[in-house]
């Protein structure tokens, strides 16, 4: 199902799904909406906010990305929102599922999900290594420096230990690699990816690689020494069962080269 870019005035015109992400740098968060919308077999109109965000923003009512606008329901930001939205999408249309229906089941994968995506998991650590590079290197590593005291006052690195999130990153890998070796080490859904699929596979593109126009065209260059950082911290506890199935969910299911 296609994902079609759209300027800002088409966008509040339209109904159905409107997604608003980042038109910087492949956030994990928007990527993994992105994603979960390509799995599923859903469109969706998309808007990509950049550094002139104004406009958007007093539209959404939200000064961050990802957010999810669908027909007259609340505006969506969080991820688990985000993903529970698009799976009910999948649902209604008769789709590719992104969450199991059985209780059990579905708090696993939201429990996983949330050691990847929210608050103090994988991509919030790689965020927070970004924003220590930014402040207390020369200037050419993690984010540039004025956005780093930015996201460092919105996201508490001040109360951040590195060397604490680098151990916790170690075991939130090692438990999503279990999970993915348990489940026959091809998708964490079975047959078909699910929303652990794509969270896997967009949340370790800070960690498992370089951007460069080869793989991601259209960054804008000041963010990736932020990605750099993240990578130098945290690539060597990749497990390669996690950077394979990285790989086949680019090649087979998500965008590749990474489309911002």
């Amino acid at each position: 199902m296609p994902l079609d870019s759209v300027d800002l005035e088409t966008a509040k015109a339209a109904r159905g799904a409107r997604l608003v992400v980042n038109a910087m740098v492949p956030s994990p968060w928007s990527e993994a909406a992105k994603g979960c919308f390509r799995v599923a077999g859903v469109s969706a109109l998309v808007v990509h906010r950049g550094f002139d965000s104004a406009a958007i923003d007093a539209w959404t009512g939200v000064d961050n990305v990802p957010v999810l606008l669908h027909e007259r329901e609340p505006t969506r930001t969080h991820w688990a929102a985000i993903v529970t939205a698009i799976d009910r999408m999948a649902r209604g249309a008769g789709g590719p599922r992104l969450l199991p229906d059985a209780v059990p089941e579905r708090a696993r994968v939201m429990g996983l999900l949330h050691e990847i995506a929210g608050e103090e998991g994988i991509g919030w650590n790689a965020r927070l290594a970004m924003i220590d590079a930014g402040l207390t290197g020369d200037g050419t590593q993690g984010f540039p420096p004025p956005v780093a005291k930015f996201l460092a006052r919105r996201y508490g690195h001040a109360s951040s230990d590195l060397s604490q999130v680098r151990e916790r990153v170690a075991a939130q890998l090692t438990v999503i690699a279990e999970e993915l070796v348990a489940r026959g080490g091809r998708y964490f859904g079975g047959a078909h990816p699910n929303a652990l699929d794509v969270y896997s596979a967009t949340f370790l593109t800070p960690v498992a690689a370089l951007l460069d126009d080869t793989n991601c065209p259209g960054v804008a260059p000041p963010f990736r020494a932020a990605f750099a950082a993240a990578h130098e911290a945290f690539v060597s506890l990749v497990p390669a069962a996690l950077l394979e199935h990285r790989t086949r969910m680019f090649a087979e299911h998500l965008a590749w080269p990474i489309a911002l």
